[in-house]
């Protein structure tokens, strides 16, 4: 049996409280302020009120540019055939359209435009993308970015056209491959003091890791794929209404709980469902050490209960779980055994990167004092889920801390203290970079992180 229970909608935490801790705002001149996070998979955009200091309400949706690829490198490539342009066009307009949301209707274009400022936070082929610089300097070993620390511009000179007169400043990277996102979440989360050790990590496509090791900072970045964002899952999907977000197998009877963001009928299952349903299932026997799923054969075979059993079935020629479908009255939802795979390969590649950068620091993560989780499931990663699957060690279970979107908050925190952007620019010059896949021992460690069990 499935029961369906309603879930309170995720909000994308842009840190709302932060405005009474800021130093001296931005000149008066500026109206509104817009705090953008590009994501390799999720554009968010914040507006703020720079008069009355509120934020006006924030947007997030999927970059336009993922029709032309999943992942950095895909993008890389494009732009190397010539379709760097078309990438560039894609971004500077969706973000465009995405601030013009929350513009008054009627309001004259032109002065509204120049009262505006952007902040820009991104990995560094996205913000290279959004200027568009070359990334031909980012396609391989050793990286050479376009450009160096903060870049600013009006928006006429990227290409904008509402917006043209708009003051614009993209935050700098840290490397090649470790970006503004990074940075920002550093200044936010305040990831330089001296007296713990914190490891953070930006859950996204392009995963950033950060170790602060009592005021040594120390940065890497990894290629996890955008699974834990929903995407190139079967029934994957954002953490919006009708998404599962929440999943609970009892394993003696076989009824599974599942909590739907708004209530209603289950469309999809998002980041932190999928979380919920990996571990569920290894918790049930369902679904072995390596990544397997069971057939129905072979579970009812291990002793498995009927009604469990019965949900293992054949999608696509895959192995898949049937977690609701049209017994329930609900939408098909499954997880399929190539979804499993990306899934481990996100987890192993954000274990692998920890263990590498916390190696080169001559730490364990039994010494970390606090974990900090950051992006897409920053705001709703269940925390046992996630150090029963191995995506977090064990001896982070009484020290993690959920941290939402920090990237978006350190964006945020630029466009109202006029002092963010160059202290940041300078602390990036202050940050180690590891280029992850050249570390001694990472392809070791990746294929040893496949393995979907507690982290010791």
């Amino acid at each position: 049996m499935v029961i369906f229970r309603e879930q309170k909608k995720f909000t994308k935490d842009t840190g709302g409280k932060i405005f009474s801790e800021l130093g001296k705002p931005l000149d008066a001149a500026v109206k509104k302020g817009f705090a953008v996070d590009i994501g390799t998979t999720t554009v968010v955009v914040t507006a703020l009120d720079l008069e009355k200091k509120e934020i006006l309400g924030t947007v997030s949706q999927t970059n336009e540019q993922t029709r032309l690829g999943a992942d950095v490198m895909m993008r890389i490539m494009h732009c190397m055939s010539g379709r760097g342009e078309t990438l560039h066009q894609l971004i500077v307009g969706q973000v465009e359209k995405m601030a013009g949301q929350f513009l008054e209707e009627g309001c004259q274009e032109e002065r509204t435009a120049g009262q505006c400022f952007f902040f820009v936070v991104g990995n560094t082929v996205m913000s290279h993308l959004f200027l568009n610089k070359s990334t031909e300097g980012l396609a391989g070993y050793p990286f050479h970015p376009a450009y160096q620390g903060n870049y600013r511009c009006t928006g006429k000179e990227i290409g904008m056209e509402r917006f043209r007169e708009a003051e614009i400043c993209v935050l700098s990277g840290i490397a090649a491959h470790v970006g503004g996102d990074a940075l920002a979440v550093i200044g936010a989360e305040q990831l330089y003091g001296k007296e713990k050790i914190q490891l953070a990590v930006d859950l996204g496509t392009n995963a950033e890791i950060i170790l602060n090791s009592r005021g040594n900072i120390t940065a890497c970045s990894t290629a996890a794929g955008p699974a834990f964002e929903g995407k190139g899952i079967s029934c994957g999907m954002a953490a919006k209404g009708g998404a599962v977000s929440e999943v609970k197998i009892a394993a003696g009877n076989g009824n599974i709980i599942l909590g739907v963001i708004e209530g209603g009928k289950a469309a999809g299952i998002c980041s932190s469902g999928l979380l919920d349903l990996l571990a569920q299932l290894r918790g049930c026997g369902l679904l072995l050490t390596d990544g397997y799923l069971l057939r129905k054969a072979e579970a009812e075979t291990a002793g498995i209960t009927a009604e469990l059993s019965r949900r293992l079935v054949t999608r696509n020629g895959q192995n898949a779980f049937l977690l609701c479908g049209e017994k329930e009255g609900t939408k098909e939802i499954c997880l399929r055994q190539s979804d499993i795979r990306s899934l481990q390969l996100a987890k192993a590649a954000i274990q692998a990167g920890m263990i590498s950068i916390l190696e080169a620091a001559g730490l364990t993560h039994g010494e970390v004092d606090e974990f900090v989780v950051a992006g897409v499931l920053g705001s709703c990663m269940k925390q046992k889920s996630a150090i029963d699957i191995g995506l977090f060690p064990e001896a982070a279970g009484t020290c993690i801390r959920l941290a939402g979107n920090a990237a978006g908050k350190g964006a945020v925190l630029g466009v109202l203290d006029s002092a963010f952007a160059a202290s940041m620019e300078k602390l990036a010059k202050e940050v180690s970079h590891i280029e992850i896949a050249q570390a001694k021992g990472f392809q070791e460690r990746l294929m040893k992180a496949m393995d979907i069990q507690r982290w010791l």
